[in-house]
């Protein structure tokens, strides 16, 4: 239009950009920018697809026409349809087409992206990283003079701006979606992915560099053709020994990584485990036997609580050090985890040396602990299981010596046990949760999942309910009916209800921010809690600090928690309700109730309890409790939720007697959280 030079060819001896690739370029980048902009709630996802759709099959159409001028030998007129160009006698090629490398580049920067369009990583990220080396050979050819590189014959060749843009698209084309298809070799954390992103620098960096130094040398005379393709040898040999190198060193440090606990150095769990396998099978073909100990602090929880973690940390350090001054080097000691530490003795002659390594270790611990001049003087309990006699494999070995320990601590702690079969096994089980679920929170294994209430006629989902989860690594999940107790009997229900409250806010707040709106989170509170004098601060507080919307958070009580202070319990839920919070009445008609007292609460649901839903279909009983308490619910205006609905002939019962809404693996089992926003974004565009 304007036919400014330095547009066109950057440098005037240089090849000039055709009108047909500018334009087939500037589509293309447009398409990516969209590309991302799908995942925008507030745009027209299937309008910007069929968009991109657009803008890229023309991207593919301009390339594809003007390669088969080149193929067929034929001129379909399109290579001047906008702007014209004048015929120079010194400059190859019919005037306005492009190179046949930059048509060839197109038809694959426009495939890639009606690909990845469509979600088809894989073979989108294939024809992007074939259009990079057109464009990268290209840059060579002008890096290194050789024309044969960005021109094919006498036709058009590639200008050097032309292979930038084709570079700079096809490296954004890839990394749009880097954890999918080829790219997520590349981007992924593991050991391969480290490996892979530095070998990709070095492979597009350092054999170019290489061959533009080898030219050099032998342009300005130093050696022949023949030295120069030896010398490039050498020096690809070299670098690529270098990158060997430093790549195994990477993966040591990985591997040690891994297998060792961060904090001591010592071997972590994962690498105990598998020393003691490999162990018990040398200990089987000797007939030999074998011990392993575990290991716990006394009391060192009040030492983080009372001084802090970081102290702790350095206790930790420091006991690590001082235990390994106790064994020989082919005896192993790990970091089980939290303050817990696991011993194996590989070669047992009898199990006195074992009590003697135990002796060893108490001893070692009646020395203080000098950190940051706190001086610090700890116990501790060791468990001992022998092979083979407590056990034939790890896992068993291991659980018995950590039943051995959970008896030492019963008994006083700052001594050692060897496990026997009369140890009094549901106690020790017991001792076992307890201890494990103190730890539990500082590991992380704490987990919320979350099932959906949903609409009985409409079959919208109306709510989700938070329910606690425990997935330990050594007892698999733990069922809460196991856990809940213990954690009430110990007090830990009360700050395990504030996490709980606190995580189902934080979780329901990032998903109204992702646009999912019109339910709420039910979170249950337990006796304990429901009594704290600080309970509706704490509510207040938390939605404060998470930013949720009071009308977003549903709190379930049972009746008779309600019942123990009714005069409390009216005036901590009637704040609770002014505040916009829903107050449900869970797992209704198996507590103590009055219906006196009952008419007072400000209750916005009733939650049929899954015990009068199970056998509904065919008891008498059931039904009548069910009806009766759909019929109370109508009566007091209040909403009527059926929990446990595991079947259609409940769902009918239940939609014959007029209840309102349902909850159970009919629907949908609780879910972790990622699933949880997954099955709400289906649902919503499901039903608008």
């Amino acid at each position: 239009m304007f036919n400014i030079t330095v547009f066109k060819s950057v440098l005037p001896q240089l090849v000039t950009m055709k009108a047909n690739t500018a334009i087939a370029l500037i589509l293309g980048a447009i398409s990516l920018w969209l590309l991302p902009k799908k995942t925008e709630k507030s745009l027209n996802k299937r309008k910007l697809f069929w968009v991109i759709n657009l803008l890229s099959f023309l991207v593919f159409l301009i390339g594809s026409l003007t390669l088969i001028q080149y193929i067929c030998n034929v001129d379909l007129r399109i290579d001047q349809l906008i702007f014209s160009e004048i015929k120079h006698q010194d400059i190859p090629g019919i005037p306005g087409r492009m190179a046949p490398n930059s048509a060839l580049a197109l038809i694959l920067l426009g495939g890639s992206i009606i690909l990845l369009n469509k979600k088809i990583y894989l073979l989108a990220q294939l024809l992007s990283v074939i259009g990079f080396l057109l464009g990268f050979l290209g840059l060579l050819g002008y890096l290194y003079g050789i024309t044969e590189f960005y021109g094919v014959g006498t036709h058009t060749a590639m200008a050097l701006h032309t292979s930038l843009a084709f570079i700079s698209l096809f490296i954004s084309s890839l990394f749009i979606y880097p954890h999918r298809g080829l790219m997520s070799v590349i981007t992924n954390e593991f050991a391969g992915g480290i490996m892979a992103r530095r070998l990709a620098i070095a492979v597009i960096s350092v054999p170019p560099f290489l061959c533009w130094l080898v030219l050099q040398g032998k342009r300005a005379g130093l050696y022949d053709s023949e030295v120069g393709i030896a010398l490039l040898g050498v020096l690809n040999i070299l670098v690529l020994g270098i990158i060997i190198w430093w790549n195994a060193k990477t993966l040591g440090v990985i591997d040690y990584q891994a297998s060792h606990d961060s904090l001591t150095g010592l071997p972590n769990r994962k690498m105990f485990s598998d020393l003691l396998s490999n162990s018990l099978i040398n200990a089987s073909r000797r007939q030999g036997k074998a011990s392993v100990m575990f290991l716990d602090l006394d009391r060192f929880n009040k030492i983080n609580d009372i001084l802090g973690h970081d102290v702790g940390d350095r206790l930790l350090q420091a006991t690590a050090q001082r235990l390994t001054t106790c064994f020989r080097e082919y005896n192993i000691i790990a970091r089980w985890g939290g303050d817990e530490f696991t011993i194996l003795l590989p070669y047992l002659n009898n199990t006195d040396y074992a009590a003697k390594v135990a002796q060893k270790i108490l001893d070692v611990f009646k020395q203080p602990f000098i950190i940051d001049n706190h001086y610090l003087h700890i116990t501790c309990s060791i468990g001992i299981a022998i092979y083979p006699e407590n056990g034939q494999d790890s896992d068993t070995l291991i659980k018995n010596a950590d039943v051995a320990l959970y008896n030492v601590k019963r008994n006083g702690r700052n001594n050692y046990i060897f496990y026997s079969p009369t140890i009094n096994a549901e106690d020790s089980e017991l001792l076992i949760l307890e201890n494990r679920l103190h730890h539990a929170w500082d590991r992380g294994e704490i987990l919320l999942y979350y099932q959906p209430r949903v609409n009985i006629t409409t079959g919208k989902i109306t709510g989700i309910e938070a329910l606690v989860r425990w997935k330990s690594p050594e007892l698999g999940f733990v069922p809460p009916v196991k856990f809940i107790p213990i954690a009430e009997e110990t007090g830990l229900i009360v700050p395990l209800g504030e996490w709980i409250l606190y995580k189902a806010c934080t979780e329901m707040k990032a998903w109204i921010d992702r646009g999912l709106s019109d339910i709420r989170v039910a979170v249950n509170l337990s006796a304990r809690q429901f009594q704290q004098s600080d309970l509706v601060p704490l509510v207040t507080q938390t939605l404060r600090r998470t930013g949720l919307d009071a009308k977003f958070l549903e709190l379930e009580i049972t009746e008779t928690i309600a019942m123990q202070n009714i005069k409390s319990s009216k005036e901590k839920l009637n704040q609770l309700s002014e505040m916009g919070i829903h107050i449900s009445m869970d797992d209704f008609g198996t507590g103590y109730s009055s219906l006196c007292y009952l008419k007072q609460f400000p209750l916005h649901s009733l939650k049929i309890d899954r015990s009068f839903v199970k056998d509904i279909t065919f008891d008498p009983c059931d039904l009548a409790i069910a009806s009766a308490i759909v019929a109370l619910g109508k009566g007091l205006n209040i909403n009527v939720v059926a929990e446990g609905v595991e079947t259609e002939a409940q769902l009918d019962y239940l939609r014959q007697l007029g209840c309102a809404e349902i909850q159970g693996y009919l629907f949908s089992p609780p879910l972790p959280a990622k699933d949880t926003i997954k099955l709400l974004k289906e649902h919503q565009s499901v039903c608008g």
